[in-house]
């Protein structure tokens, strides 16, 4: 029993070791550091990234200009914030209706 212990001790920290050393970086260096550096610049200049309204495009906009015209789509759209997240009740009327399908 006690053989058996330190075997497996061993090979867990050898699996360890083997998980931790075979860690790669999915991004080059460069990449971090580009990504980095423009989160840098968009925070100290007050920009974000946003989608655009056509197209597949992306578009950096000053987060001042950025909030109104989000607060006129919420006016315009009439939308109106729930009490309560709905996601629970739709889980288990999901959940009803699968079990009901499957017996």
């Amino acid at each position: 029993m006690r053989i058996q212990n330190t075997f497996r001790y061993l090979t867990t920290r050898k699996i360890k070791q083997i998980a931790d050393s075979n860690t790669c970086d999915k991004l080059p260096k460069r990449h971090k550091y580009n990504r980095k550096h423009l989160k840098t610049l968009l925070e100290e200049n007050n920009l974000t990234i946003s989608k655009a309204d056509k197209g597949r495009a992306i578009v950096i906009i000053h987060k001042d200009t950025l909030k109104p015209k989000i607060d006129t789509f919420i006016q315009e759209s009439q939308i109106m914030q729930l009490n309560k997240d709905p996601t629970e009740s739709f889980e288990k009327q999901t959940q009803q209706k699968y079990t009901n399908v499957t017996q």
